[in-house]
């Protein structure tokens, strides 16, 4: 009885490792291996949910690891980590901005739901299709200021050094000049007080 559960577990060892990737095999073009691929994701989120990214540069690094990701699951399409690991990276993708995020997010579910079917990840792949991957707007932050207008070509009327009505009883105060802008960005120093009333 314990030899057939040696050769058992002996058969289902040999099995995993002819189908999952060697932890010193690297790929994609900065040749990261399976364990670098599965750190780099969360990784890639922390730092983006703390903004520590922006989403394109989240992207960009989410981008560099799914062409590893793509060259490990071509060469070892077996391998039992690939649903989670596919369908983790689907979900940062989920997170960022933009379009091409969106649409990598998608490839991503779909990719776990076709290849892995009977995983629990693929039933949450088909969920996440069925309710829908949205493009998420680009973050205020990173918006591009919308450009000052530009000076108008009708003349401004010249002041009239003659009064043109009578005074009246109440004086109104003369306006105040603006102060120029202060640098610093949208929420620093040129949101205090300029003046007091």
């Amino acid at each position: 009885m314990l030899k057939i559960a040696l050769l058992a577990m002996a058969l289902v060892l040999t099995e995993i490792a002819a189908t999952s990737a060697p932890a010193d095999q690297y790929f994609g073009r900065f040749k990261i291996s399976a364990l670098r691929i599965r750190y780099e994701i969360p990784q890639i989120k922390k730092r983006y949910e703390t903004h520590e990214l922006t989403s394109e540069q989240a992207e960009h690094l989410m981008l560099l690891t799914e062409d590893a990701l793509h060259q490990w699951a071509h060469l070892y399409p077996k391998d039992p980590w690939l649903p989670s690991t596919a369908y983790n990276m689907a979900g940062v993708y989920e997170e960022l901005a933009g379009s091409t995020a969106r649409d990598h997010a998608v490839a991503l579910f779909v990719y776990v739901k076709s290849h892995f079917p009977t995983t629990s990840y693929a039933r949450e792949s088909r969920d996440a299709l069925h309710r829908g991957v949205f493009t998420k707007p680009q973050p205020a932050s990173t918006v591009a200021p919308a450009a000052a207008p530009s000076p108008s070509l009708t003349p401004s009327p010249t002041p009239s050094l003659t009064p043109s009505a009578a005074p009246s009883g109440s004086a109104t105060p003369p306006p105040r000049p603006s102060a120029p802008p202060v640098k610093g960005g949208a929420f620093g120093p040129e949101h205090r007080r300029l003046y007091d009333d």
